[in-house]
């Protein structure tokens, strides 16, 4: 059997950017050694889905003057 260490949270959608600040402090904070690769991870993940949203608004507009 494999032992974890396992964390609960609850977020309140209506404040996401402060709920989601707080749970990766929190998750920082209990993996001091490997913060820096998490971070590295969650702005790899962010850009991502940045970079399609940014692709899908740039073919949304596109698309609006072709009607």
């Amino acid at each position: 059997m494999k032992m974890r260490h396992l964390v609960e949270f609850t977020v309140d959608t209506a404040n996401p950017i402060g709920e989601i600040s707080a749970v990766i402090s929190e998750v920082l904070r209990v993996h001091e050694e490997s913060r820096l690769d998490i971070l590295r991870g969650l702005d790899t993940v962010i850009g991502e889905a940045l970079a399609q949203l940014e692709h899908n608004e740039e073919g949304a507009d596109l698309n609006d003057g072709n009607d």
